[in-house]
């Protein structure tokens, strides 16, 4: 009976010395988790920060994008109105020299 106590102590003591082991390699695998928790949280700030950048980015191509589209409208109508006005001159150029003959 002795020999069974004392061999169930032995067992229990390391038993023990595993449940110890074990808790500690679960600490560290907690603070694994912790450091990798702040890793994932700085990646999702600078992904934000990454995401806004490009918004900014893709408005100010669009507005760049459009910019030729209305210089293009801008001188097709400075070149219709000297047209039009250069075909009133004439116009009236002929209408003048016609009453002052």
């Amino acid at each position: 009976m002795e020999e069974s106590i004392s061999e169930r102590v032995v067992k229990l003591e390391a038993d023990g010395k595993n449940i110890f082991h074990q808790l500690t390699e679960i600490k560290e695998d907690v603070r694994d988790i912790r450091r990798l928790t702040a890793a994932v949280e700085k990646i999702a700030v600078k992904t934000e920060n990454t995401a806004r950048k490009v918004d900014d980015i893709s408005e100010r191509l669009e507005s760049v994008e459009k910019t030729p589209a209305e210089d293009l409208k801008y001188y097709r109508r400075t070149a219709a109105g000297c047209l039009i006005t250069g075909v009133i001159g004439i116009i009236l150029g002929a209408v003048f020299a016609l009453i002052l003959k």
